[in-house]
């Protein structure tokens, strides 16, 4: 594997820079149809804009930046996944460490009013052994060039299936399994080049995460820039189009009125304008992943800022299983 540059004895002026990273506490956690996407379908990497995909990516691995990522999501779909089709979840949570649906699900539509005692969050009740309701994380990726280099703003979206977040496999670790090896190394996520790669021996598409570099001073400005952009932020959030007369959250009207359901909307696969997610196995895990257990961060007073020390990074990676 590559050799990974340790931060000791780094320039000041590089010190300077790490300090304008924000710490990524959603890693160890309105889009709008014109976004530029990296899609997973089918087991391999797809760039998608407009809606539109414009082209794979032959390799089974790339090198990018993670530079910011959302919370991990939960989304609940009804029915089965039809090829071509995309509709809107039926029940979601926006940030799985309240544990309650999103503020915007309305109250005919809540399956429970705890995500951690509710009955699409069984084992079971999806495919296989598999939850209905499925968690996800978004990502805000920059992509490497062909020599591996970050000269590019372009900020891509990257959803990431539960498989893919969760794990505790130290060979090919999942992102909450990453981003937590970089932390107790005090390495700031978006400071490092990471080999994002498909894992062959799962039957469904699943990304493992290996750190291959510490950024260069230019490409290190290039991912704070992209970092502190709104359209980034914008990038990662989570939207879902409500539907009306949405009451109060996780209150129930004393009298409430049926509520028509709209008719789902038919549009390609790769869209997701309005949406969160697909009801689609295609971008989603069927095997069974094991509830995590989430907790709500202690606010804790921050330390005074030091020189992240990775001294036995190397040999943590070095038993990584290509």
């Amino acid at each position: 594997m590559s050799n990974i540059a340790l931060f000791e004895n780094m320039p000041e002026a590089y010190k300077a820079l790490l300090a304008k990273l924000q710490p990524d506490t959603n890693a160890i956690g309105r889009q709008t149809s014109g976004v530029s996407r990296l899609s997973i379908r089918g087991g391999v990497f797809r760039k998608v804009v407009n809606g539109q995909e414009v082209g794979e990516l032959e390799q089974r691995a790339i090198k990018a930046v993670l530079v910011k990522t959302a919370p991990i999501t939960r989304m609940y779909y009804a029915g089965q996944f039809v090829q071509g089709q995309t509709t809107a979840p039926v029940c979601w949570s926006s940030d799985t460490s309240t544990g309650r649906p999103a503020p915007e699900v309305i109250a005919s539509d809540r399956q429970s009013e705890s995500c951690f005692d509710c009955k699409q969050n069984i084992k079971g009740s999806g495919m296989g052994e598999g939850r209905a309701c499925r968690f996800s994380q978004r990502v805000a990726v920059l992509l490497a060039d062909a020599n591996g280099a970050i000269n590019s703003k372009e900020v891509y979206q990257l959803s990431l299936p539960a498989t893919s977040v969760f794990g505790d496999n130290k060979q090919k670790m999942a992102l909450q399994s990453y981003a937590r090896f970089l932390d107790n190394q005090r390495a700031p996520l978006a400071s490092l080049l990471t080999e994002i790669r498909f894992d062959t021996d799962s039957s469904t598409p699943k990304l493992c995460f290996k750190a291959l570099r510490v950024l260069e001073a230019s490409e290190l400005e290039l991912a704070i820039e992209a970092q502190q952009s709104a359209d980034t932020e914008k990038l990662i959030a989570l939207y879902v189009k409500p539907k009306e007369d949405t009451p109060p959250a996780f209150q129930k009207p004393a009298a409430p009125k049926p509520i028509a359901a709209p008719p789902k909307p038919r549009v390609e696969e790769e869209e997701l304008g309005l949406f969160g997610g697909l009801n689609s196995a295609t971008e989603d895990e069927s095997e069974a992943v094991e509830e995590p257990k989430i907790k709500a961060a202690k606010k804790k007073s921050e330390p005074a800022p030091t020189a992240p020390d990775l001294a036995g990074l190397l040999d943590e990676l070095d038993g990584y299983d290509d």
